[in-house]
């Protein structure tokens, strides 16, 4: 059962990281544009997320227990939870619009580091030794990937052809600053 988690992940995200790149590279809007609209959608499908998971009971309770709402302590761990969220997105909209799909899919390996060096310090329920090797494996993969050019390698009759295409373009400047000096002498003479 755990092997059909790890597929059906390695397939949604296969597909959501090509499909958000498309979207990012066509779509008209900018980065915070994009911003706005995800976090537009997330605001629309919260209310649903609050009947199914039952946190609209919660909350009611919490609601008729006078609790302080309004406190230090609840408004600045929400605020900056906002604020990160925010961040969060427009930083990952912006490395989607730079990079590859699989570049930024290496990116966010990569930065699993540090979630699991928090896990060692905080928590005392770690991964094997096993896992832990394989999970630095796919660190090192990752610092090593490099993205692939499409680009064929210039032959030496395409090198001589843009050598000549160089020659001409600096014959014919030349040529235009000579006229255009001859212009100027003979203007200067009436």
């Amino acid at each position: 059962m755990a092997y059909s988690w790890a597929l059906a992940y390695l397939v949604s995200m296969s597909i959501d990281f090509v499909y958000i790149k498309h979207v990012v590279m066509t779509i008209g809007l900018n980065t915070w544009g994009l911003v706005l609209y995800n976090n537009l959608e997330a605001l629309v499908l919260f209310p649903l997320e609050l009947l199914i998971m039952g946190e609209l009971k919660k909350i009611k309770h919490e609601i008729t227990d006078e609790s302080d709402w309004h406190s230090f302590g609840v408004v600045l761990p929400v605020g900056l939870s906002c604020i990160f969220g925010l961040a969060i997105s427009f930083f990952g909209f912006s490395c989607r619009r730079a990079i590859s799909a699989t570049g930024f899919t290496v990116l966010g390996i990569v930065n699993k580091l540090l979630t699991v060096v928090i896990n060692f310090v905080i928590w005392d329920k770690h991964s094997t030794f096993v896992g832990t090797v394989g999970l630095l494996i796919c660190l090192i993969g990752g610092v090593m990937y490099q993205q692939s050019t499409s680009n064929k390698p210039k032959t030496m009759n395409d090198t001589k052809e843009l050598e000549s295409e160089e020659e001409q373009q600096k014959l014919l400047e030349m040529q235009a600053n000579t006229e255009s000096h001859h212009n100027e002498k003979k203007v200067v003479e009436l």
